[in-house]
């Protein structure tokens, strides 16, 4: 890319200044604009001799900053041919000028020397200071030939001889052109994402990366656009291109734990973090950091470590101090966490109130839940929300005639919401009231229909009570109103299982598979209705493909085993075979899998295989203490042991569980599903 294009002036002097005392170059091909008649002062006061080396075979470029030419004064002028394009002076008024034919022409100002790679040179030009716009060639004016005399050679050997000895002594080489260009790419992207351009910013550090693909600068600048444009899995690999060539940088690996973070891909997060840390152990925000994947990750003894031990970087997050009194939640160390809390409600005033709140709720403090939320003042504008989050913590505390009172009162007083009559719904549910809690529901769809969460809350009431019919009616308007919704189909076609209307919840299970194939419900629930309907070869087919889809969900498995069971019933001894290795593969993966277990115990009983049979049966009554067929079983199981008072002790258990076992559960399930 030719840095000084035709009416690119102003660009590039925005460039150099942005990067005194680096050189800048011409490439070939480059269309010097035409103008300008006058060479510009730019004081200096020291010699300063430094030197880019060949950036072609062609041409090679000095610096020098004289203080002072002892020539004496001659006009010389600006050549403006293209087909001449070479370097010379900034528009201006010429400072000192030195006379071409006994000495070259050397400024009283800082300046580029540049000479063709002739051997020997044959000519001498003068380039721009740093801080200088559009360049142009220039020429002697004395005479009818651009060619200066062999005094001009004998300057430009001193010059390769100051730079040599420079190079000798200073034992680092110098920049190539190369790198001048691609450093102005990478100048002009950081100005340019100043700007807010963060594309075009992008744009030049790619050609700065392109030019110098090994600069870790330039890859640690480009990823940390990235990052800011969201595109993290980009910059990440950028960041970790960047430490391989430097390793000790500190703000790449912390930005690369950064996004790291925000992937969820929180193992390699931490890794990174620890590894900073090893390297500045004080490092705060690494700290910080560190903390805060930690407690997004479940350790939350390092999390609360970390993140103490940075009080003042804690303090100025919320998230943090939410993180950190999680942590203490987590720990047990309630008192530290309460706190925290009451950091939290200082520091963020009414918001941090709310999470501080939320946060106790949920670790089911609910004491300091209901007073932080109490000490918020009561204006108009905070009423209905913190009125409306002590119901929720009354619901979760199972004082559900209060939260009813509660949300009932806020209704009256004119703040009817969906949101408030939902809840109000699960508080009715609570209280075994489905008339109360199916018409608090209805009212929450008609205040907003575009929430499906009402229309599943209630049809999963309604399944749990047995209303079948009401139940598959909400499907179908849930389905009409939201045809894209994989939990909708996938509640339809439950609805539809349980009512036995097998071909329509092929259908509906079919529709929420096909919207997201990684549904396992789904997928799990379409094998059920299809080995239900007798389509045992659809439903296997299901099964296979699950299985290499789901390796390690256990319900495949042990739905794979109930099918075969049910084919052994007619005496296929291979399919029993089958079905008790599916059995063993469920368990391998899930050893507490309640359903696998009872199946295999029954599978062993009724083989004879008692004593095997028991100890699996065994583990499913302290799994399920209520279940009335695991009691059931394992009776049988005793008795052929010869256990007799086992036995009737496991009786006595089915006769009590029977009734509580017989019902859904379903309800009592969704305790905790009212909206948070």
């Amino acid at each position: 890319m030719c840095l000084f294009e035709e009416g690119q002036g102003e660009r590039n002097r925005n460039l150099r200044e942005r990067t005194p005392g680096r050189q800048f170059m011409r490439p070939k091909n480059c269309v010097v604009p035409s103008g300008a008649n006058k060479v510009q002062t730019v004081k200096r006061q020291n010699v300063n001799l430094s030197s880019c080396l060949t950036c072609d075979k062609n041409i090679a470029f000095f610096t020098v900053s004289p203080t002072e030419s002892k020539s004496t004064s001659k006009e010389t002028s600006l050549l403006r041919d293209p087909r001449e394009s070479g370097f010379g002076m900034r528009k201006g008024t010429i400072s000192r000028q030195s006379s071409c034919p006994n000495s070259p022409p050397i400024w009283l100002v800082e300046t580029r020397i540049t000479t063709r790679c002739i051997s020997p040179p044959q000519r001498l030009y003068v380039a721009c200071a740093q801080r200088s716009g559009d360049l142009y060639r220039t020429r002697c004016t004395d005479g009818t030939t651009t060619k200066c005399r062999a005094h001009d050679r004998g300057v430009t050997y001193l010059l390769f001889s100051i730079v040599l000895s420079t190079l000798i002594l200073s034992g680092t080489a110098f920049c190539s052109a190369q790198f001048d260009e691609a450093r102005v790419h990478a100048d002009h992207g950081l100005q340019l994402a100043q700007s807010g351009d963060l594309q075009g910013a992008e744009n030049e550090l790619r050609q700065a990366i392109k030019l110098e693909p090994r600069n870790p600068e330039f890859l640690s600048t480009l990823g940390t656009l990235l990052a800011m444009d969201k595109k993290l899995d980009e910059s990440s690999t950028l960041f970790r291109k960047a430490l391989q060539l430097a390793p000790q940088d500190a703000t790449s690996r912390r930005y690369l734990a950064a996004n790291l973070w925000q992937l969820h891909r929180y193992p390699e997060a931490k890794q990174e973090l620890q590894t900073l840390l090893r390297q500045h152990s004080n490092d705060a925000a690494a700290r910080l950091l560190l903390g805060m994947v930690s407690e997004n990750s479940g350790d939350y003894s390092t999390a609360a470590k970390m993140l103490s031990s940075v009080p003042d970087e804690v303090s100025k997050q919320p998230e943090s101090l939410a993180a950190l009194a999680r942590s203490y939640y987590q720990l047990h160390e309630r008192e530290r966490a309460r706190t925290t809390l009451s950091v939290l409600s200082e520091q963020a005033a009414g918001q941090g109130v709310l999470l501080g709140a939320q946060i106790a709720d949920q670790a089911e403090d609910f004491e300091t839940a209901q007073k932080l939320l109490e000490s918020v003042s009561s204006s108009d504008t905070d009423f209905a929300i913190v009125q409306y989050r002590l119901a929720l913590v009354e619901y979760h505390a199972k004082r559900f005639p209060e939260s009813q009172s509660r949300l009932q009162r806020l209704i009256d007083s004119g703040h009817e919401s969906s949101q408030a009559y939902n809840l109000l719904g699960w508080s009715y549910q609570q209280q075994a009231n489905l008339k109360a809690a199916a018409e608090s529901f209805e009212r929450a769809i008609a205040l907003a229909p575009a929430d499906e969460s009402n229309y599943l809350d209630l049809g999963r009431i309604l399944l749990a009570h047995g209303s079948l019919r009401i139940a598959l009616d909400v499907a179908k308007r849930a389905a009409i109103q939201f045809p894209n919704s994989v939990p909708v189909f996938d509640f339809k076609g439950r609805t539809e299982s349980r009512m036995s209307q097998f071909t329509d919840a092929i259908r509906s299970y079919k529709r929420a598979t096909q919207l997201d194939p990684s549904n396992a419900d789904g997928t799990l629930g379409l094998a059920r209705a299809q080995a239900s309907a007798g389509l045992n070869a659809d439903a296997a087919s299901t099964l296979d493909t699950a299985l290499n889809r789901f390796p390690k969900d256990a319900r495949f498995q042990v739905e794979y085993a109930l099918m075969l069971i049910k084919q052994a019933e007619t005496g296929d001894a291979v399919a029993r075979t089958r079905a008790e290795k599916m059995l063993r593969s469920a368990l391998a993966i899930a050893p507490t899998n309640q359903q696998a277990l009872y199946e295999l115990g029954n599978l062993e009983l009724n083989d004879g295989r008692v004593t095997e049979a028991s100890r699996h049966l065994e583990q499913v009554v302290k799994l399920a203490p209520l279940s009335s067929q695991a009691h059931f079983a394992l009776a049988r199981a005793y008795r052929r042991l010869k256990r007799v008072e086992d036995a009737q002790k496991e009786m006595d258990l089915y006769n009590r569980s029977k009734e509580a076992d017989s019902r859904d559960g379903g309800a009592a399930s969704h305790n905790d599903e009212a909206k948070n």
